[in-house]
């Protein structure tokens, strides 16, 4: 289970302006490979209470990786896109993850 900050860049500083929530689990016997299913729900500025919700396989040796936008709600109703995710830093010992997404929504 996740219920993490979105913020708008990478830093830890950075503006905090949603959640990323969902779960995730082992989806590989072989590799490294979990698959996804994540909200990211908006609380702040014009999309506020709107969340757009993602599904697929994040492949862990892989730095740059997209999954595709599978349900909205409020002003991402009917949308539909994708997400391109960079990893910039893992630390599997404490469990923190920091990554970029450029979302790309046509509505």
């Amino acid at each position: 289970m996740a219920d993490d900050s979105l913020i708008e860049t990478t830093s830890h500083q950075s503006k905090r302006v949603g959640c990323a929530q969902g779960l995730y689990g082992s989806a590989c016997q072989h590799q490294l490979v979990i698959i996804m299913s994540m909200s990211f729900v908006f609380v702040d500025g014009l999309n506020n209470g709107s969340c757009i919700s993602l599904l697929g396989n994040n492949r862990l040796t892989v730095r740059v990786y997209k999954m595709p936008i599978v349900g909205d709600t409020r002003v991402f109703l009917l949308t539909s896109g994708y997400i391109i995710a960079q990893r910039h830093r893992a630390d599997f010992k404490s469990g923190d993850d920091i990554v970029g997404c450029n979302v790309i929504v046509v509505y």
